[in-house]
């Protein structure tokens, strides 16, 4: 089983979503992705971890969680922080 670096959980309607996975594809980063509209099980695994049912309206997305850190939204320096 390979262990990956980042989790993120998003939704392909959410551009902040949509551009951190571009973003994380361009520097090659070592990340599996969740869809929370498609995948029932990442999606409860999301609200555990925001602490929120209510995860889109409350733009938390995207989810990004490194180890024990969980970054909400797309912020290219935070980001950028676990992927060096």
């Amino acid at each position: 089983m390979t262990i990956h670096k980042l989790k993120v959980f998003c939704t392909p309607f959410c551009p902040k979503c949509n551009e951190l996975l571009i973003y994380l594809n361009k520097q090659n980063a070592d990340y599996v992705s969740f869809d929370i509209d498609k995948d029932d099980k990442a999606r409860k695994e999301a609200i555990k971890i925001a602490g929120t049912d209510d995860i889109e309206s409350l733009d938390k997305l995207p989810i990004v969680v490194v180890g024990d850190k969980v970054l909400y939204g797309f912020n290219k320096k935070e980001i950028d922080k676990y992927l060096r």
